[in-house]
């Protein structure tokens, strides 16, 4: 922050919020924030009146650093919330060197104003990914929570592909990952979870759909990205299955994904760069003729990506030990859809991954017999 020119920062992206409090409310669709100052080693966190009992339960703060602001405040016509929690940093500190974090949800031009006509701030300093570069290397707890909800995603992800026969429906399917994403494992309980993405389709190239009221006919693709979570942390993993009898196209999309994803995963190193592993994925897929525009991959952590690195040649990020990646080969173009991913680890020797699944797509017979991996 000194650095930065700031004296105070307000910290409004709940994800962040957790990182430094504790605090899970699960509340950023009204204002809040954590306030953090030089004077200070303790953040003070200003929520809505009722979330003060989620900060009692969940964050390490005293009852002296939280503060609640006015229920009736909430979805009022001639009220702000956002002066409101302004008059509340005042009693905080009165310097007007002051960062926020100006792309925080539901914090847009409106809020803006409110906020620094309170304050009597010319401008804020702009804080965003300040507290995501504290993020980016996780400590041995962090780890051992991620390590956790990799053991919760494989089994969902099992079940997941499991579920999938002629006539079943898009739900089941689901359904059956939902509640593996919540109830865990027998000795590792879920988190709250996000619904899976898995688009079905005959090429499945539409990254972030969910299910719909169908239900499986032979011919048919999915394409799941699922993330399982403990106390917040995630732990993502990506597969494609297909219904029927396995076309050439998926065959040959899922050598170059595969080629390029070993590429990339070697190149997982301390040393090297976020750029280095996007130019090593590239030599290893682009010779086999395959369009892929999106990035590969960032950093994983709270409440899925946490913005501390993104595996894209343009971003030089050194590697370092305990840094966490959901390396993501997605081809998600007009004549072609895939996915492969796992959450990777960064160790002194080496990348790890954190789940156990194949690295092939599955085929499922259309029959409901069961599944065989590609081969």
């Amino acid at each position: 922050m000194e650095n930065a020119g700031m004296e105070a920062l307000l910290v409004l992206n709940e994800s962040n919020m957790n990182y430094l409090t504790g605090y899970e409310g699960w509340s950023d669709y009204v204002p809040q924030a954590a306030l953090v100052t030089l004077g200070s080693d303790v953040p003070h966190l200003i929520l809505r009146e009722m979330d003060v009992q989620c900060a009692t339960a969940t964050s390490w703060l005293t009852d002296s650093h939280i503060t609640g602001y006015e229920e009736a405040l909430i979805a009022k016509p001639d009220g702000s919330p956002w002066a409101r929690l302004a008059e509340i940093v005042q009693g905080q500190t009165s310097s007007h060197r002051m960062g926020v974090e100006l792309t925080a949800t539901g914090f847009g031009v409106l809020q803006h104003r409110d906020l620094i006509q309170v304050l009597g701030v010319e401008a804020f300093r702009n804080a965003d990914g300040m507290v995501s570069q504290l993020k980016k290397v996780k400590s041995p707890n962090e780890l051992a929570y991620q390590e956790e909800a990799a053991q919760i995603v494989d089994q969902a992800m099992r079940e997941g592909i499991g579920a999938i026969t002629e006539g079943a429906r898009e739900s089941d399917v689901a359904g059956i990952i939902m509640h593996r994403l919540c109830a865990g494992t027998d000795s590792v309980a879920g988190g709250p979870p996000k619904t899976p993405t898995m688009p079905v389709a005959k090429i499945a190239n539409a990254p972030h759909l969910k299910w719909t009221d169908q239900r499986y006919s032979r011919g048919l693709q999915t394409n799941f990205e699922i993330g399982a979570f403990r106390h917040r942390y995630c732990c993502a993993l990506s597969r494609t299955a297909f219904l029927g009898t396995a076309p050439d196209r998926l065959r040959r999309v899922h050598a170059a994904a595969l080629d390029g994803f070993e590429g990339a995963f070697d190149a997982l190193r301390p040393g090297n760069t976020c750029g280095e592993v996007a130019r090593a994925f590239s030599n290893r897929f682009a010779p086999h003729g395959i369009r892929k525009e999106s990035r590969i991959g960032y950093s994983i952590g709270i409440d899925w990506t946490d913005g501390g690195a993104s595996l894209q040649e343009d971003d030089e990020t050194e590697i370092v030990p305990g840094m966490v990646f959901h390396l993501i080969i997605g081809i998600w173009e007009p004549e072609e859809g895939y996915v492969l991913s796992e959450t990777v680890k960064v160790t002194e020797s080496g990348p790890v991954s954190l789940t156990e699944i194949p690295r092939e797509p599955f085929v499922i017979d259309a029959r409901p017999t069961g599944q065989e991996q590609l081969r």
